[in-house]
């Protein structure tokens, strides 16, 4: 099989399975898989193994058929850059090495995603897939600011992490993407996050160079 065909063999995994696993361990996991594949662990590889295993975590908001590059791109880059990690080896040009570190993690994760004991199936509807993101928010250092009152503190680079991008991500990405956060807030009647993406809203105006209302 050549890459494609091989990437392509990957099976999603049960939602039941993974939605309350970190993605940082999901990564691991995608990137063990590519190397049983004998697989380059290219983060453009690592993207399409999440969003094929994890669809439900690795999807685009507001755009579930496509895997989202940023969000795997991050967590490469705290597994082999933040000293509190550093579980993959190597770097994003020349590619990733799992390690002897990466190995327990490993076999911890599969562990768990290949565990025989039976887990209630639970939805997988897309108002299950906005409830996850909702609460992804509440884990962001900028929501937290916010509940604390530090919210004129948030800065744009955690501005941009809240919407699931990156500071060199264009306006347009970062206003569709709250637009989308603001939408699912609305249609789960979400009043506290609500509140908080309105206030994300008034607080980066000029930033964001016009945002949906």
């Amino acid at each position: 099989m050549d890459n494609k065909e091989k990437i392509e063999s990957l099976k999603p995994f049960d939602l039941s399975k993974y939605e309350n696993i970190a993605l940082d361990y999901l990564v691991m996991f995608a990137m063990n898989e590519l190397s049983n594949l004998e697989m380059p662990l290219t983060p453009e590889n690592a993207a399409v193994a999440c969003f094929k295993m994890f669809p439900n975590k690795f999807s685009m908001l507001g755009f579930s058929h496509y895997p989202d590059t940023t969000r795997v791109y991050s967590c490469l880059w705290r597994l082999s850059r933040d000293k509190k990690r550093q579980w993959l080896g190597g770097k994003a040009k020349q590619g990733f090495v799992l390690t002897e570190k990466s190995r327990f993690i490993i076999d911890k994760i599969d562990n768990i995603l290949q565990s025989k004991v039976s887990i209630k199936k639970k939805s997988t509807s897309e108002t299950r897939r906005q409830e996850m993101i909702l609460k992804l928010i509440t884990t962001t250092v900028a929501f937290k600011k916010y509940i604390l009152n530090d919210g004129d503190n948030i800065t744009e680079e955690e501005l941009c992490i809240l919407l699931q991008a990156t500071i060199d991500s264009s306006k347009t990405v970062l206003r569709e993407n709250l637009f989308s956060l603001k939408n699912f807030a609305t249609e789960l009647n979400n009043k506290e996050i609500l509140l908080f993406l309105d206030f994300i809203n008034k607080q980066f105006s000029n930033f964001l160079g016009g945002v949906n209302q």
